[in-house]
């Protein structure tokens, strides 16, 4: 097969192109009939989130995703009931769910959901399996939280032209109008419907706003019955999160007080129940929504700040059992922990580790059930996701969420292992590995970056991982790497990437090639990379670091780190990560944008991008390939005009993972000694 080397002159590559309408490539049909049986027919819940449940009954309460047009439109988000003992979920709603959350006694069950108007949100109680008050919101209802006393309903509302954040897909919401297309979308940086309130709910009269602009609310839960915990800022923009603080609000005025400013970024505020303690995550953090570090404790009357010891676990949930006890959960390098913690100072009790599995969507994430109890959603590379409860130190599955032909669309796939190297300097450096289930030698490698770079890959179902399983049953290795920056690894690991993105983590990545291949697992010549947001630039820029790469397929990459800055709406993002100034010549935004560099590489590179990501904008995916095209190899660049950041949405990712498989193969063609 001709294709493109890394090293030397350029070869001609093999016959065809990539057309725009891809439907009609054998990888396509292959790509769309696996995720068709891992996913499972028109209805079947393939995934879930928000798991909820009381000691009172045995129902739980859930939501859960499921195609019901089939793969070539997006999933949908229902209520879901299940019972212990019974393990079949029920549906309960036609509607697309956002939240749920139970009243603290498990009586009472609050729903949002998109309402029939464009723009507007309902919210719903549940009581004795039926709805009893119905409002509606303007905007969209982000979370949700009821006083201890189960009388009010806090509510956290983005307004209607607010933007999401990176892992929501990056892109700014926008109302159905009846205008003519043509007319231009006018913007002045200012408006009543970018900002994010608090909203309550008596559920007698009609929910009220609390909160108004300059006070931004990202994040919000009551501390006792009189005091609200927020974390805010005093700007709707995106960007404005990274300077976020703690503050008090108060129900009756709406008036916000200052408590604490961290140090870095903080998340996922919740007040005790009887208003005595604030917990919060505080963390060097590079997403909204994806916080994971160090566990704080704050008096609200004295304004201290304790710092809890965790067992070197990186904290990324939390919620109270009690007044006095935390449950928690979080990453301690290849493990995934669930614990409590006693506010007290009593210390840390681990209700559950493993490496075997992991829970939650974005970051690891359970629900306190009685007291020890929890309730997660679990799953692996090779399992997938299933309800869980964890009593007594062990975990017992409620109800698999698997799909009649999953398990045989799965055989073959390999399992995700854990895997450690050394880096340059000696440090250890952690991952997974995805092997073919049997090699008589070295075979083909594809890198697949974690977004962030603050995040981490964990032993995740297959199904999450785009191209992976569909290049593993054609004898490839998948290295899932987790380089200085990432999560799970303490402060000091995660903040070694500020100011040096696209160095020492870089080199990282490389040393666990070299160790794959001295190991006889990989075939020096036949490397490849990819990765989303973090991950695609480090996708376009590990070819001009290293002669190793015989492909690339950056997804939502930064390509050059000076438009990147004016054009996205986080540019705190990368002031912050690069520590260098975006006005001036020279500096890290110059010197680590790949589009300045990529030129000199010959890889050929596939570039895939979302039309409507705000987070890196398409054009940052264009500099990329302009640069790559420069180079004299192939480049092709697909940009979805209806997709935001990291193409996550339907069939958008069936259409990229068999692009993937197609680029690949191409350009440097599968295992000859791998069997699957």
């Amino acid at each position: 097969m001709s294709r493109v080397r890394n090293s030397g002159s350029v070869i001609a590559p093999a016959a065809g192109r990539m057309s725009g309408d891809f439907r009609s490539a054998a990888e396509f049909a292959e790509a769309q009939g696996l995720y068709a049986a891992l996913f499972g027919p028109d209805g079947h819940v393939f995934a879930a989130r928000s798991l909820c449940g009381h000691t009172s009954d045995d129902a739980m309460f859930f939501i859960g995703q499921s195609f019901e047009g089939g793969l070539d439109s997006a999933p949908v988000s229902r209520l879901y009931q299940v019972r212990r003992g019974d393990g079949s979920p029920r549906r309960l709603n036609d509607a697309e769910t956002r939240q749920i959350s139970l009243s603290p006694d498990g009586q009472i069950l609050a729903v949002a959901y998109a309402g029939g108007e464009a723009g507007v949100d309902r919210i719903e109680i549940w009581s004795a399996g039926e709805g009893t008050a119905l409002a509606d919101v303007p905007g969209r209802i982000e979370m949700i939280d009821w006083s201890p006393d189960g009388q009010r309903l806090l509510l956290v509302v983005a307004g209607t032209g607010a933007d999401l954040a990176g892992i929501h897909g990056g892109y700014a919401q926008k109302q159905k109008t009846d205008a003519p297309a043509w007319l231009p979308e006018v913007g002045w940086g200012e408006g009543e419907d970018l900002w994010r309130r608090i909203w309550l709910w008596d559920m007698q009269a009609e929910p009220a706003p609390l909160t108004s602009a300059p006070v931004n609310v990202w994040e919000a839960s009551w501390c006792g019955t009189d005091r609200i915990a927020a974390v805010t800022s005093d700007d709707h923009g995106e960007g404005s999160w990274y300077a976020a603080k703690l503050s008090l609000i108060d129900p009756k005025s709406g008036s916000a007080r200052l408590l604490h400013t961290p140090r870095d970024q903080i998340g996922v505020p919740r007040g005790s129940p009887d208003g005595a303690r604030i917990a919060f995550i505080e963390a060097f953090c590079s997403d909204r929504g994806l916080v994971a570090g160090q566990l704080s404790i704050l008096d609200p009357l004295s304004g201290e700040v304790a710092i809890v010891p965790t067992n070197l676990i990186d904290v990324t949930s939390i919620e109270w059992r009690s007044a006095t006890s935390l449950h928690m959960a979080g990453i301690r390098s290849h493990e995934t922990v669930v614990a409590d913690c006693d506010a007290s100072g009593a210390g840390v009790i681990e209700r559950w580790s493993s490496t075997e599995l992991t829970c939650g969507e974005w970051a690891p994430s359970s629900a306190p059930v009685g007291a020890a109890g929890s309730l997660l959603i679990a799953e692996a590379y090779d399992r997938p996701p299933f309800l869980a409860e964890i009593a007594d130190g062990g975990l017992r599955e409620l109800a698999s969420l698997v799909a009649s032909d999953a398990q045989s669309a799965m055989a073959g796939r390999g399992k995700a292992e854990p895997f450690s190297w050394r880096a340059r300097d000696g440090l250890e450096i952690q991952g997974w590995l995805v092997r073919p289930r049997a090699s008589a030698g070295p075979t083909p490698l594809l890198v697949d970056i974690h977004g962030g770079p603050i995040s981490s890959h964990r032993n995740r179902w297959m199904a999450r991982t785009r191209a992976a399983p569909l290049l593993v049953s054609r004898g490839w290795t998948i290295l899932f790497p987790n380089p200085r920056g990432s999560t799970g690894r303490g402060d000091a690991f995660a903040r070694a990437v500020q100011g040096d993105m696209g160095g020492a983590d870089a080199d990282d990545i490389l040393s666990g090639i070299d160790a794959l291949v001295e190991k006889g697992l990989v075939d020096r010549g036949r490397v490849a990379v990819t990765g989303t947001s973090y991950g695609g630039f480090m996708s376009a820029w590990l070819p001009t670091r290293s002669d190793r790469f015989a492909a690339a397929i950056p997804i939502s990459p930064v390509g050059d780190w000076y438009s990147q800055h004016r054009t996205t709406q986080i540019p705190e993002f990368d002031a912050l990560m690069l520590e260098s100034s975006p006005w001036e010549e020279g500096g890290a935004y110059f010197t680590r944008s790949p589009a300045f560099y990529r030129q000199l590489s010959k890889v050929p590179t596939l570039v895939m991008a979302g039309g409507i990501d705000k987070s890196t904008p398409p054009g940052q995916a264009l500099e990329c390939h302009f640069a790559a095209l420069r180079s004299g190899s192939p480049s092709a660049l697909a940009t979805y005009p209806n997709a935001g950041h990291s193409l996550r949405g339907y069939p958008e990712y069936i259409d990229t993972a068999a692009r993937i498989v197609w680029w690949l193969e191409t350009y440097v063609g599968g295992s000859s000694t791998a069997t699957v």
